[in-house]
């Protein structure tokens, strides 16, 4: 792969994932990689008209129709799309929103940005440290698609949780007690009890960062090729 173009487009994030980008972006830049700094969707007239890489942060609002005719229109300008963090991978944090808030009170409903357009590969996380970008851009650009392939079925998903979790590998006892979900966890929803994990509904963001860091459900997402 030749000279790269990067375009980095929110929608609505804490701009957690963005600075998380930024970082890692900022490294390889250079390299065969043009990043273009992150835009608001009101800026689109301004990112170029042809590029190879759209990094999608934030959660698409069911209620804004400007956001989802933009999103459409990355998806026809970007040859690769990348939902980056959990917020556009998975919904995250933003499922929980109902309305009320400022200042756009309208906007209650947000899913994954795959619920309106095809995604290529998701990179969860709140947010996603840098040196996981970092090494994607790294297989992606030297062709390495073996080692993407969790990344892409994790595209196919609309949810990933603590709850997921637990249903997919805790109660079916495939669980072997590693605590890679422990340690991941962001908000610390999830503890081990005999060795095994044990979630608190009311601290789990829904950002699937453990479902992906477990070694057995990862193995499942790679199995069942990424299936809702």
């Amino acid at each position: 792969m030749g000279e790269v173009k990067v375009v980095h487009i929110d929608i609505g994030s804490c701009e957690g994932c963005g600075v998380s980008a930024l970082r890692a972006l900022a490294s390889v830049k250079g390299k065969g990689i043009v990043y273009y700094t992150p835009y608001l969707l009101k800026q689109l007239h301004e990112i170029p008209k042809e590029f190879d890489i759209a990094l999608v942060t934030g959660a698409v609002c069911m209620n804004d129709e400007k956001v989802i005719s933009r999103l459409k229109e990355i998806r026809e300008n970007a040859r690769i799309v990348i939902a980056f963090g959990s917020c556009s991978a998975v919904g995250g944090i933003l499922r929980f929103a109902r309305g009320g808030q400022e200042p756009r009170p309208e906007h209650r409903t947000f899913l994954p940005i795959n619920s309106v357009i095809k995604v290529d590969y998701s990179i969860p996380g709140c947010p996603p440290p840098p040196p996981v970008l970092q090494s994607f851009m790294r297989f992606l650009t030297s062709g390495n698609e073996e080692r993407l392939k969790l990344f892409r079925a994790i595209a196919e998903k609309r949810k990933l949780s603590g709850f997921d979790l637990i249903d997919d590998v805790v109660l079916t006892g495939i669980c072997i007690g590693c605590g890679a979900c422990e340690i991941s966890c962001p908000t610390k929803a999830i503890r081990l009890v005999d060795g095994r994990p044990d979630l608190i509904p009311e601290k789990c963001i829904r950002c699937g960062t453990c479902y992906v860091r477990c070694p057995r459900a990862s193995q499942l997402l790679l199995v069942r090729g990424g299936s809702a």
